[in-house]
């Protein structure tokens, strides 16, 4: 059994999967608390549509 991982390793192996899907991390995006949830669902629209044109083009 391997040892767990740190918290940095989990961190790192998370950003180098997000680099090889060529996402990029948002920061100093700032929205009141009541708006979180429709900003997160708005930018998973934004992925599900990335990802359906992709699909197309690749087929």
């Amino acid at each position: 059994m391997s040892p767990a991982k740190t918290t940095a390793q989990r961190q790192a192996e998370f950003r180098a999967r997000k680099a090889a899907e060529q996402a990029t991390e948002v920061r100093g995006i700032f929205a009141h608390p009541d708006d979180h949830t429709e900003v997160k669902e708005a930018a998973a629209k934004i992925a599900r549509r990335r990802m359906r044109l992709a699909k197309r083009d690749a087929g």
